[in-house]
């Protein structure tokens, strides 16, 4: 009676050490920093991608539309019609035009997590990890370039514990906000580099 009551308690102790392992990882015991490394590797992988977005700046502004992706570090963002404003990032920078027949304007992003974002020469370690939060099924990745500055950081959140893309909030050299939720992303031929490139 002695030797069964000490293996039930050690059972009770195995079952206790086994859930504590797994609560403490995640459900398929993914930790945090596993699942960072995972839709590193997601984005790396992505390729060729087209979706929705939907726009949210600092003031609250909404804004909606397409964008595309050619998984090599160029991304084009074409908004709903009742806008003209386009953006295209590609080679450390930023082009936007606001009208059809606007003037371009270019800032340098070679500073900026979001500089090669969607290419194969994304990695988490060229930047400093700020933190990793997962909460439920869903994580969130904050890049910084400069530990102790919030400017060009960029904050990536996806599903959990598959990665995949959700939204960002990044903040700029100006330290303005803009936050971006994306939705409908589907593999997409790859696009010739002249079609990220605003005449």
């Amino acid at each position: 009676m002695l030797y069964k009551g000490k293996r039930i308690v050690f059972l009770v102790f195995l079952i206790f050490v086994t859930f504590s392992s797994v609560f403490a990882k995640g459900a398929i015991g993914l930790s945090p920093n596993e699942w960072a490394k995972s839709f590193e590797r997601y984005l790396y992988n992505l390729g060729g991608v087209k979706g929705k977005f939907t726009q949210v700046d600092q003031l609250g502004k909404v804004s909606k539309g397409t964008f595309w992706s050619n998984g090599r570090g160029s991304i084009k963002f074409s908004y709903a019609p009742d806008s003209a404003l386009l953006i295209v990032i590609n080679n450390g920078l930023i082009s936007v035009r606001e009208r059809d027949d606007g003037p371009i304007s270019k800032y340098s992003i070679k500073d900026s997590p979001i500089s090669d974002l969607f290419s194969e020469n994304f990695n988490l370690e060229k930047f400093i990890i700020n933190q990793v939060i997962v909460e439920g099924k869903i994580g969130t990745i904050e890049l910084r370039t400069k530990k102790n500055s919030r400017k060009n950081s960029l904050y990536l959140t996806g599903s959990y514990p598959e990665p995949k893309l959700k939204q960002w909030k990044l903040i700029d050299s100006q330290n303005n906000e803009t936050l971006v939720f994306f939705s409908k992303i589907q593999m997409f031929n790859l696009l010739d580099e002249t079609f990220f490139v605003i005449d």
